[in-house]
């Protein structure tokens, strides 16, 4: 082999090395587009907006008093949302996907559990697999171990589903 022919090698490797960098980027942000539910996609500016101010909410929720039931705990939100925010909050909304919680805005679906027992978490797994195809979807917990929100996180990521984020109380 020619002195001319080794100085190609290295810049073949380093073509080839981009090359499949490019295409492992093109694969991951493929994958990441195809988690997003069709409201992020179609309407992703007022998506954050719901997102980023119900999040917050969240954040600065201090529960004073010990919900009985899962409804009163969906209840207790739904009107803490209600009275801090100007977006539509519908409560368990029949819908053609199926009956989240509550819907926030059109586009945030949260499923409500209350120390789910196993079959509740994998129902609840498989609502928000529901969902996430139309809306953003977050599962929110209240009095659950931590072995039980491990055992769902688990589940979502096995399942292709780890954009669903697990909020706990």
């Amino acid at each position: 082999m020619s002195d001319d022919n080794k100085s190609h090698i290295p810049k073949l490797v380093l073509a080839g090395a981009i090359g499949v960098l490019a295409g492992s980027w093109w694969k991951s942000a493929k994958i990441a587009e195809s988690k997003k539910s069709r409201d992020e996609r179609e309407r992703s500016g007022f998506v954050n907006e719901v997102r980023s101010k119900i999040n917050e909410l969240l954040d600065e929720l201090e529960l004073l008093d010990e919900m009985e039931n899962e409804n009163e705990f969906r209840d207790l939100l739904a009107e803490y949302f209600i009275e801090y925010t100007d977006f539509e909050i519908e409560v368990t909304p029949n819908t053609l996907i199926g009956q989240p919680d509550i819907l926030i805005g059109g586009v945030l679906a949260l499923e409500v559990k209350y120390n789910p027992n196993k079959s509740e978490m994998d129902r609840c797994i498989g609502q928000c697999a529901g969902y996430s195809r139309e809306w953003v979807t977050w599962i929110i917990l209240y009095d659950t171990p931590p072995s039980r929100i491990n055992y769902i996180s688990e589940v979502l990521v096995d399942k292709g589903l780890d954009n669903i984020p697990i909020i706990s109380f």
